[in-house]
């Protein structure tokens, strides 16, 4: 299973972009739940590369399922949070039975992967996620290009752990899009 952001040589070969979704390990069958009210946006049965999955639409963006074994939710119905909406698998590319769950969001900005987002965030009231240690206090000097994304891979190896790099400057960056060559950046 990957986090949001991970890359391993391998699997950008295979897709072409770092991952852009959680994985959970879970046993073939278990109940996904809709994450917010929506409606069905797209249900693929076909086991390729990607599994068979669920696309639901909301206010926001899309959420994505992925490598499910069966779809409950059907075109037309509008869902509610916390829904059934299909059952948990191993179709397609899959090392094993989990859920892909990925969230894509209606105004994309360059520290996503075309538009998905990191969902870790958004369950933080409702799951606790050990965080990795931090390393000694360190600086980093912007250089041209540096991305927060691209900072945290260096020092974390996840560039989904950007906010920690952000939360430590909001003195220096205002927006996490834009930082500036030679700025001195904190690193926690």
């Amino acid at each position: 299973t990957f986090k949001f952001g991970e890359d391993p040589d391998w699997y950008h070969k295979a897709f072409f972009e770092a991952h852009n979704g959680i994985d959970y390990g879970m046993p073939v069958g278990t109940p996904l739940l809709a994450c917010d009210k929506g409606t069905l946006l797209f249900a693929d049965h076909l086991p390729d590369l990607d599994g068979r999955g669920i696309i639901l639409n909301h206010s926001w963006g899309q959420s994505y399922y992925w490598h499910t074994s069966e779809e409950l939710a059907k075109y037309g119905i509008e869902i509610e949070k916390g829904d059934p909406i299909g059952y948990s698998g191993a179709t397609g590319f899959a090392t094993g039975p989990h859920l892909h769950f990925g969230i894509r969001v209606n105004n994309p900005d360059s520290l996503n992967i075309r538009g998905f987002i990191d969902p870790e965030p958004y369950f933080e009231d409702m799951v606790t996620t050990p965080q990795p240690p931090s390393p000694i206090n360190k600086t980093h000097i912007v250089l041209p290009g540096d991305t927060l994304f691209g900072i945290a891979k260096k020092f974390y190896g996840n560039g989904s752990q950007w906010r920690r790099i952000w939360d430590a400057n909001t003195d220096k960056i205002k927006n996490p899009n834009l930082i500036y060559p030679l700025q001195i950046l904190k690193i926690p």
